[in-house]
C-alpha cells in the first residue's frame, strides 16, 4: 500500500472465508465451488481463504 501512496496501513480485522461465502462471488463458477466442495473436507471448507480488513491514510 505504501508504494501506491497510502501511509500507516493497519489491519482491522481478519477473518476465514468460507467455501459458501466463495460461491457468492463471481471468480468462483459453480462448478468450481461444486468440485472444491467434493474434494475439501468440512474443516477445508471452513477457510479456503482469509478475509483482511486494512484501513490507510493518504500521504
Amino acid at each position: 500500500m505504501t508504494s501506491v501512496g497510502f501511509g500507516g496501513p493497519e489491519v482491522l480485522e481478519r477473518r476465514p472465508f468460507r467455501l459458501q461465502d466463495a460461491a457468492r462471488y463471481p471468480l468462483f463458477p459453480p462448478e468450481l465451488v461444486e468440485l472444491m466442495g467434493d474434494l475439501l473436507t468440512s474443516e477445508q471448507q471452513a477457510e479456503v481463504a482469509v478475509a483482511v480488513t486494512v484501513i490507510a491514510g493518504k500521504r
